[in-house]
C-alpha cells in the first residue's frame, strides 16, 4: 500500500507537485507556530486557552496538510484521465 502512494506521488504532474509543496509547507510552518503556542502554555502556564488555540491549529495544519495531499492526488488523476 505504502508503495502505491510512493509510486503514485512521483508521477505527479509538476504544477501539481509545485503547489502540493507549498500546501505542505504552509501546513508545516502552522503546526509549527501551534507548537510554538503549546510549548508557551507548558512553560509559563498562563492561561488554558493557549492550550486550546495551540491545540486547534495543529489539529487545523493536519487537517490542512491531508486536504492538499488529497487534492492533489485527485485533481492530478483528473488531469491524467481527461487529457
Amino acid at each position: 500500500m505504502m508503495r502505491f502512494f510512493i509510486n503514485h506521488y512521483k508521477h505527479f504532474d509538476k504544477k501539481i507537485l509545485h503547489i502540493l509543496k507549498i500546501g505542505l509547507e504552509i501546513s508545516f510552518f502552522i503546526c509549527i507556530v501551534s507548537a510554538l503556542i503549546l510549548l508557551t502554555y507548558i512553560l509559563f502556564f498562563s492561561s488554558p486557552i493557549l492550550y486550546y488555540i495551540g491545540f486547534l491549529l495543529f489539529i487545523l495544519g493536519l487537517n490542512f496538510a491531508i486536504s492538499f495531499i488529497i487534492s492533489a492526488a485527485i485533481i492530478d488523476n483528473f488531469k491524467k484521465q481527461f487529457t
